[in-house]
């Protein structure tokens, strides 16, 4: 299966190789050009992670085509993830199972079932920490797959939602756009919310994930969901507000010369629907209250304050505004 930074040829050989792939798959490259599969190592917010933590096992994944331990060439960071990276194992030309006959591709295809459930896609959406040793045992730093395994959506590959079928006919294909957590529709179809007001200063969300495969929001450790409700005046000032962030959350603990992170609570949303309670001051009670859950992906953070990250860039995903309890209470909200 494909996996971090490939063995057995260099970005030369990688980019002359891939071409090939490109030329006789236009359309297909065309949609893996504008993804951020060939972005990894060209996106921005990567560099300025990178840059404040220079870990040879991020580059593994981001610039596969290259070594870990050395500055990433041109060819592979144009690449990034390219087509070779997962297609190309050894001397096998993967593929899913199913497709076109082989007959007609100018090259042998090894079709496999493992590639075609979650194989293509598991070594570089999970992975440990990188420092158990000095942590002592082995904690997984994304765990995508094995929030794929318990879920109710097992049974379906990863492809079945990252790779949406598009084309008609004889062009019809999966698509290699890869839409993911910077793709607003894709993000917000992922979850309903029901919101109503309990109590004249109490706001109550309910967050359903529907249908996804894995933890809602998955991958990135940072990456969480943003949960707030504010009552403001007529003024339009602000009287009273309340927020809270679902996600993976961790402490700090330094050990030698190593900053350990280590998840102590997640509160993020998964198969069951999840209630979240928001409680504003007094003075909130006879003012209309607004409401709002966005997706947002988290550069980085700069204290163990939750408040004071520094953000990416986010996705709203369900908003709205209940009056005060006496004038009715209950929004339902599909994005």
């Amino acid at each position: 299966m494909p996996g971090p930074s490939p063995t057995g040829r260099d970005a030369t050989t990688a980019s002359t190789l891939n071409t090939t792939c490109t030329q006789c798959h236009a359309e297909i490259a065309a949609e893996w050009r504008g993804s951020f599969h060939a972005q990894s190592q060209r996106d921005p917010a990567y560099q300025r992670a990178f840059a404040l933590e220079p870990l040879p096992f991020c580059q593994g994944c981001h610039a596969p085509e290259t070594s870990t331990h050395a500055p990433v060439p041109e060819l592979a960071a144009d690449l990034g993830v390219g087509c070779v990276t997962c297609h190309v194992t050894g001397e096998h030309v993967l593929a899913a199972l199913g497709g076109r006959s082989a007959a007609v591709a100018p090259h042998a295809v090894t079709r496999s079932a493992e590639f075609s459930n979650t194989g293509a896609c598991v070594t570089c959406h999970e992975f440990a920490f990188p420092d158990a040793a000095v942590r002592g045992s082995r904690e997984l730093m994304q765990a995508t797959a094995t929030e794929h395994a318990q879920s109710a959506a097992r049974g379906a590959p990863c492809s079945s939602c990252h790779m949406p079928s598009v084309g008609t006919g004889s062009s019809r294909h999966r698509s290699h756009a890869f839409p993911g957590g910077h793709d607003a529709a894709f993000v917000k179809q992922g979850l309903t919310v029901r919101a109503e007001r309990t109590a004249d200063r109490s706001v109550r969300l309910r967050l359903t994930s529907t249908g996804a495969g894995h933890a809602f929001p998955t991958g990135d450790l940072f990456r969480r969901l943003e949960v707030s409700a504010e009552a403001t005046g007529s003024d339009y000032q602000v009287v009273s507000s309340a927020r809270r962030y679902l996600t993976r959350h961790w402490s700090e603990e330094r050990k030698l010369a190593t900053v350990l992170r280590r998840v102590t609570r997640d509160d993020r949303v998964n198969a069951a629907p999840l209630d979240v309670e928001l409680e504003l001051d007094a003075a909130a009670a006879s003012l209309p209250v607004t409401w709002r859950v966005a997706y947002q992906r988290v550069e980085h953070p700069r204290s163990e304050s939750e408040h004071d990250s520094i953000l990416d860039g986010e996705i709203e995903i369900s908003s709205g505004t209940l009056p005060p309890l006496s004038k009715g209470s209950v929004a339902d909200v599909h994005p």
